[in-house]
């Protein structure tokens, strides 16, 4: 009688497991979907989801950007709102607001395995 016991809290701790595990990986897909603005703004030159390549070669990922060491919050809101590191082509003006959405959507792109690819 008692192994049905541990039998049937086993059942229940792998089905809670796997909850879990989509509900994270759902979590996640949504997370990285990129915003309007991200599509809109950025996306000409640079690869703004997971896995993509940039359309203009010397253009960084969003995903090599967000796993870049030593990265903050902080630091790239200070580095995604200095006009001065955008090209004149650009042409880019960001509300401190736009700033701080790219900024968090880029990272959620943010991966504990993540390696980048040599260029």
């Amino acid at each position: 009688m008692e192994w049905r016991w541990i039998v049937a809290a086993g059942a229940l701790a792998a089905v809670a497991g796997c909850a879990t595990t989509a509900e994270r990986s759902a979590a996640t897909a949504e997370a990285a979907e990129p915003p309007v603005l991200v599509q809109a703004t950025c996306a000409g030159c640079h690869a703004v989801t997971a896995g993509a390549t940039s359309p203009i070669a010397p253009a960084p990922g969003f995903e090599d950007i967000a796993n870049a060491e030593g990265l903050t919050r902080e630091s790239l809101i200070v580095f995604l709102g200095d006009s001065h590191n955008y090209p004149d082509i650009m042409d880019v003006d960001l509300s401190p607001e736009d700033v701080e959405l790219i900024a968090d959507y880029m990272l959620t792109l943010r991966r504990d395995d993540y390696r980048r690819f040599p260029s």
